[in-house]
């Protein structure tokens, strides 16, 4: 390979992947402790003007849980390992004083805490300016049922990724990418 097109792939491969490392690496785990933050004692984050995204992960992602269990122990699941009369669930709460409350539960209780991470349910927010923002779990008042709980929930919250690209914006990039590719390849030459 020669020593244009060395130096043309390394400068493609630098941008690729600062571009894919800077839009993960704003991204904040939060963990609420099913014994310990409820409404009365939230993770409290303090974020800019912009747009949230809010998904959840579980131990093998980086988080302390996968999900919790409000009673301390699963009964009466069906086959499938789900609609249990107690169990594992992935039931949180959001709020902040720029939007109403936010409560995330798909409704079903599970066998498992991995199958209700399974089921969990992603959300995103806007801020309109710097506000606090709360995250916590509900089991009673402010935590009055919480004597037999296990477990908890981890959410990783940061800037808002475009999901699918405009057609428009794969188009500057492009552009932009082969502006650069250019330039380096002319300082290569020389």
């Amino acid at each position: 390979m020669s020593t244009n097109a060395k130096c043309l792939a390394t400068v493609a491969i630098v941008l690729f992947v600062s571009g894919i490392l800077s839009a993960r690496a704003h991204a904040m785990v939060v963990n609420l402790n099913s014994r310990s933050n409820f409404e009365n004692n939230p993770v409290k984050l303090t974020l800019g003007a912009g747009a949230y995204d809010v998904t959840p992960i579980g131990i093998a992602d980086g988080g302390a849980y996968n999900a919790w269990n409000a009673w301390g122990f699963t009964a009466g699941c069906n086959q499938l390992g789900a609609n249990c009369a107690v169990g594992w669930l992935h039931w949180y709460y959001i709020s902040s004083p720029e939007f109403t409350e936010m409560s995330l539960w798909d409704g079903i209780i599970y066998s498992t805490d991995l199958l209700a991470l399974s089921h969990a349910a992603p959300t995103s927010f806007n801020l309109t300016s710097p506000t606090q923002v709360s995250f916590y779990i509900r089991d009673g008042v402010n935590g009055s049922l919480s004597g037999d709980n296990l477990g908890g929930i981890s959410l990783s919250v940061g800037p808002e990724i475009a999901r699918v690209p405009e057609p428009s914006t794969l188009f500057l990039l492009a552009l932009g990418v082969a502006g650069l590719g250019g330039m380096a390849w002319r300082r290569c030459r020389v």
